[in-house]
């Protein structure tokens, strides 16, 4: 069998490749090993950046409408408040973290993947992959146990921390595992804890926090430093109930656990996203401290990327070295959430009497300026991060503070306007203008005298600025466009 894009794994990374692709009218298979979805919650924080991208992908408004906001995260030692962060300060409409369980993430992505006429087939692994000049051989083993062949144009390898087809192309995963034991269970608390924030309780032998649900459902994570839950089992609430006693001044009881688990941290990353023809996202290229609650998101954001890249070289409207900027991209912003997550995972982690007492000191002092509260709110609803370094911003120019590669607001309904298939020109500019109806098929324009009086803005599908200038650079524009794109048949020397 012969597809353009074959999509190993149906986490929510493969998920949103496949809803991207399908949706941009690329014909997608989606396979995933196990026999049916996870029903636990797993992954829980949906960021301020994932929202803005989904909702205008037809998923945003069902998360919102079932999960739970919460709009700051409060760091503790004892029953004392130490300092808040001030997740409000996001510069986003969705300036929150959305508590809402991977389950049902995965479902909405799902129910969405149904209604444009493709389904997860599961009960599918692979077994071999064999990489060709022009496709990639993927042998499949179904649930009747039989092999089948697939020829793919590409491949996504979104299948998990433990990639079959990463270790099948003998990508490295260099890293390591951290030494500290931890316990995560989802429960209900009977007690004084906000619903509307994250608490963070600090104390000499570990951390514990606890992530609101909704209807009195938490997240509890915690460190177990001198392994007092022996054996492996799942944490049972007995368990639980003691590590938050012993951390947590707010008396409370733990009750009706969901589910439970133990756990050690990976913190690892591909050293490139790209292996000829195979794509890698999510889990199978990056693992992390799930400090921050940014994981799932950055998974889901690779593949936001990747989509509209693959389907515009498969549809003839872009040169295939826009694949190259794919991998570029994404490890540097990899590599700074993998740093982020480290060293909070150290500073909350630490039993050092000196370090906890630096904590409890420097916490109040440091979120009470302005600057940092904006910036750690920025960081952790991900909207701070851009592309001003990648290929595709080469070039590029900027307008107005932004500049090629950073993330354009989602102001006045701007994303909304967008072609999430193309490019969007915004211009009240008209030699601007008629350049980018020259690339007709590649570009749309919107006439937007009032968003950029004094220039334009070329915005990419998934919200980044490709590329900008004033009222004189229409061949800025051109010649942007010529390096990555196919100039559509009939478009005149005039109209360049």
């Amino acid at each position: 069998m012969t597809v353009p894009v074959l999509i190993v794994g149906a986490g929510p990374t493969g998920l949103t490749a496949a809803v991207e692709l399908s949706r941009l009218g690329i014909d997608v298979r989606i396979v995933d090993r196990a026999a049916r979805p996870s029903a636990e919650s797993r992954a829980l924080a949906v960021q301020a950046r994932t929202m803005e991208l989904l909702r205008v992908r037809g998923v945003g408004d069902e998360m919102l409408a079932l999960g739970n906001r919460a709009r700051a995260a409060g760091l503790y030692t004892g029953d004392r408040k130490l300092a808040p962060i001030e997740l409000h300060r996001m510069p986003s409409t969705f300036n929150f973290i959305l508590m809402l369980a991977q389950s049902e993430t995965e479902r909405l992505l799902t129910e969405q993947l149904a209604r444009q006429g493709v389904k997860v087939e599961r009960g599918v692994e692979v077994t071999s992959v064999r990489p060709g000049a022009e496709t990639v051989t993927v042998t499949l083993r179904g649930t009747e146990g039989g092999l089948e062949l697939v020829d793919a144009s590409y491949v996504i390898a979104a299948d998990g921390p433990h990639s079959a087809l990463r270790k099948a192309l003998g990508v490295p995963f260099p890293g390591r595992t951290l030494p500290q034991d931890y316990v995560l269970a989802d429960l209900h608390i009977a007690g004084d804890l906000p619903q509307d924030e994250v608490s963070i309780f600090l104390a000499r032998h570990g951390f514990v926090a606890v992530f609101p649900m909704g209807r009195g459902r938490f997240r509890m994570m915690a460190t177990d430093p001198d392994r007092r839950l022996v054996g492996d089992s799942e944490p049972t609430v007995t368990q639980m109930q003691e590590l938050y006693d012993r951390t947590v001044g707010v008396p409370a009881r733990l009750y009706d656990v969901n589910w439970s688990s133990r756990f050690r941290i990976n913190s690892r990353h591909v050293p490139t996203m790209r292996m000829g023809r195979v794509f890698f996202g999510g889990d199978a290229a990056h693992v992390h401290s799930p400090a921050g609650g940014q994981g799932m998101n950055v998974g889901i954001q690779d593949m936001v990327n990747l989509s509209w890249k693959v389907a515009m070289v498969l549809d003839g409207r872009a040169r295939a070295t826009l694949l190259d900027t794919y991998s570029p991209e994404r490890l540097p912003v990899i590599r700074t959430v993998v740093r982020f997550t480290e060293i909070g995972t150290r500073v909350f982690n630490s039993t050092n009497p000196l370090v906890h007492a630096l904590r409890v000191r420097l916490a109040p002092k440091a979120l009470g300026r302005n600057a940092v509260q904006n910036a750690a709110a920025a960081m952790f609803g991900q909207v701070s991060a851009g592309y001003r370094d990648g290929m595709l911003a080469e070039g590029g120019g900027g307008l107005a503070g932004l500049r090629a590669g950073d993330r354009v607001p989602d102001v006045d309904g701007l994303y909304d306007a967008l072609d999430l298939g193309g490019l969007t020109l915004f211009s009240g500019v008209r030699a601007v203008a008629d350049v980018g109806r020259a690339w007709d098929g590649v570009v749309s324009v919107r006439d937007a005298a009032a968003l950029a009086p004094e220039g334009w803005l070329l915005v990419r599908p998934d919200g980044y600025l490709a590329a900008a200038g004033g009222p004189g650079d229409a061949a800025l524009l051109d010649r942007w466009l010529e390096q990555w794109f196919v100039r559509p048949a009939g478009a005149s020397v005039n109209e360049r």
